[in-house]
């Protein structure tokens, strides 16, 4: 082998050997310094990854340092063959040992494969094997190539690439890839598509292994049309698909928009007997409320009811002495309020269930949704109605006089007249969140809307039978949503002893009952929160409680002078019906359907009038005592008529 120096070593010695002789023998050649120029660069390749360029030097030290092994490839700049490291003359290093010359096997390429990417320059770089007559030697230059045929001519020489391990035939590597030659076996290799021998394992071009099927290349070129490569309609027909439904879904969605009957019109109003409706309901619909041809339309629970058309009166029902209230709880039970506690009772029988002893010293009973507040002189007891069993207990240090609920059932307002005070409960955890003082006026009842933002409360009382009543009296507008050290409250003075009030759901319409002026008081609420008094509607004597009627927005007015109620419309204020009871009416429920009005009349041996509301028919069912009070179940079928004179309670169904 030939230990062969650096190119700038050779340069200095002004003459390069390229043939050295070895155990292969040889005949040295001289090489002019100008054929290897030493500013030539090299891009080197591995795997998929390019580097460079690289000068010459850079890669003799990368081989020294072996960060470059000299049996990958290079390729000289502006040239587009790629070949072994150590087969290039300028990237040998000092020291250099190459490995024996590979076996030379017959069948080689003929002379008819031009090698591509090979040029004149690169070749005359590369450092090649040799074979003739039996006898391998080397390496020689390719310049030297170039002067062997120049001289002599070779048509039976064979050479191989240092590093590589295909012969070839000399005359490959000097002939022009535009030279038609036509002998030997030549297939086309499935990775890069180059031609190449097919007695090599290898591809000398990609390095990859040839598979056994790869194809002819005297076979390509016969290919008949099917062999080609596919059209763009065979490679694009899915997308293609897919874009079509598209468009023609968005095109048929197009032209049923465009043949629809009146299709530019505007939307025009239902209407009903020749009479337009507007599109929408004005003013806005109440919660539980549902706009229908233009008119707001109340939407009752499923389980609102009433009483039958034949109601039937349970009892008399004989209760102890110290009973001061009494409370239905379902169907199947009551509840009376004792000194002992709250006593659970039957409505078949009017016997005794259970008696719940923690809500001692109980005055007054509330529904509030699924609770019973049972108030004391000093707290409020929170009964489940479900299972009687006392939940909690809310301490108030005054008694309650009345209770709303507002807030869409989230919200609580208790008045504490002797505290002249109102307790803001939360009904959800049941306790009191804040308190709203109103100075030195013992208020009394209150009204809350549904958004428990607005409320209002008043300090008339109704007096004792034979007693006048109070000349004067104040409302007071508050917001029960808000601290009580924000409230903004308004203070208004409201003659004729205000007794009663009533809110409608949104807030928007309230009203006063003046019992000592026998009117009702309209307010109507500004944008700065007070409150204005409206022009005032007479009703019929003493009037005393008012009640809100759903169904058809609606309110009921009860009289005790005047025996009688009244129904008032609560967004006009129009009256609408004047029904005559002949008795004192004292108390009055309205049922969840907003079908019927139950009043207590106190006349004689005492009556239950049960109004229709629709059509103002009165069904009175006598009893033996004066009632005083009338409750109706959460459903509305069963109410409970209390008499606090006669210790007596009756069960209508």
């Amino acid at each position: 082998m030939l230990n062969v120096d650096s190119p700038m070593e050779q340069a200095r010695s002004g003459e390069l050997c390229s043939l050295a002789p070895g155990r292969h023998g040889g005949t040295p050649a001289k090489v002019s310094k100008g054929l290897l120029d030493t500013a030539n660069r090299f891009f080197t390749r591995a795997g998929d990854r390019v580097a460079g360029p690289f000068s010459a030097a850079d890669l003799r030290e990368q081989i020294r340092a072996r960060r470059l092994s000299k049996h990958g490839r290079a390729r000289l700049e502006g040239s587009a063959f790629w070949a072994p490291v150590e087969a290039w003359q300028e990237l040998a290093v000092d020291g250099e040992r190459l490995k024996a010359a590979p076996a030379f096997r017959r069948g080689g390429i003929p002379s008819s494969l031009p090698l591509a990417g090979l040029d004149e320059r690169a070749r005359q770089r590369l450092r090649f094997w040799t074979h003739e007559n039996g006898r391998v030697a080397g390496p020689i230059l390719g310049v030297d190539l170039d002067r062997r045929r120049a001289d002599h001519g070779f048509a039976a020489l064979s050479v191989c690439l240092v590093g590589d391990t295909t012969w070839r035939a000399a005359v490959n590597w000097l002939s022009a890839p535009s030279e038609d030659r036509a002998s030997g076996e030549v297939i086309r290799c499935p990775i890069c598509l180059e031609s190449v021998p097919s007695s090599s394992e290898l591809c000398p071009e990609c390095d990859e292994p040839l598979a056994a099927q790869a194809t002819p290349a005297s076979a390509l070129r016969a290919a008949p049309p099917s062999a080609s490569p596919p059209g763009w309609l065979k490679l694009h027909w899915r997308p293609l698909v897919i874009v079509s439904a598209v468009v023609g879904l968005v095109a048929f969605g197009i032209a049923l928009r465009v043949l629809a009957p009146s299709r530019w019109s505007p939307t025009q109003a239902t209407t009903l007997h020749g009479t337009k409706l507007p599109a929408v309901c004005t003013p806005a619909c109440w919660p539980d409320e549902a706009c229908q041809l233009g008119e707001c339309v109340w939407q009752p629970p499923k389980d609102a009811r009433h009483l039958g058309a034949e109601p039937t009166v349970g009892g008399p029902f004989s209760l102890p002495k110290d009973v001061s209230d009494a409370l239905p709880i379902d169907s199947q039970r009551f509840a009376i309020a004792l000194t002992t506690g709250t006593e659970i009772r039957s409505t078949r029988t009017g016997e005794v269930q259970s008696l719940v002893s923690e809500a001692a010293q109980t005055r007054r009973l509330f529904r509030v949704g699924n609770a019973i507040y049972a108030s004391s002189s000093q707290r409020i007891h929170v009964i489940d109605a479900e299972t009687t069993r006392v939940l909690k207990t809310i301490e108030t240090g005054s008694a309650v006089g009345a209770i709303a609920v507002g807030g869409s059932g989230q919200r609580a307002l208790a008045s504490l007249p002797a505290a002249r005070a109102v307790a803001i409960l939360a009904t959800e955890f049941n306790a009191e969140i804040d308190r709203i003082q109103f100075g030195d006026d013992a208020v009394g009842p209150v009204g809350v809307d549904e958004t428990g933002k607005r409320a209002l409360t008043v300090t008339g009382q109704i007096p004792l039978p034979g007693l006048r009543d109070l000349p004067g009296g104040v409302v007071y507008a508050f917001d029960p949503g808000r601290l009580a050290t924000q409230q903004d409250r308004v203070r208004a003075s409201v003659l004729g002893n205000p007794v009663s009030v009533l809110m409608t759901p949104d807030g928007q319409a309230s009203y006063v009952v003046a019992r000592a002026d026998s009117a009702l008081v309209p307010l109507e609420w500004m944008p700065s929160g007070i409150v204005r008094q409206k022009e005032r509607i007479m009703t019929c004597k003493e009037p005393e409680q008012i009640e809100l009627v759903r169904k058809g927005r609606r309110a009921v007015v009860r009289c005790n002078e005047g025996r009688a109620i009244e129904v008032f419309d609560v967004m006009t204020g129009a009256r609408l019906q004047h029904v005559a009871l002949n008795a004192r009416a004292v108390d009055l429920a309205v049922t969840p359907d907003g079908a019927q009005a139950i009043v207590a009349l106190a006349e004689g041996a005492g009556f239950v009038a049960v109004v229709d509301l629709d059509t103002a028919a009165v069904k009175l069912l006598p009893l033996n005592a004066e009632p005083t009070h009338v409750r109706l179940a959460p459903d509305g079928d069963t109410a409970i008529v209390f008499s606090d004179r006669a210790k007596v309670a009756w069960v209508l169904r």
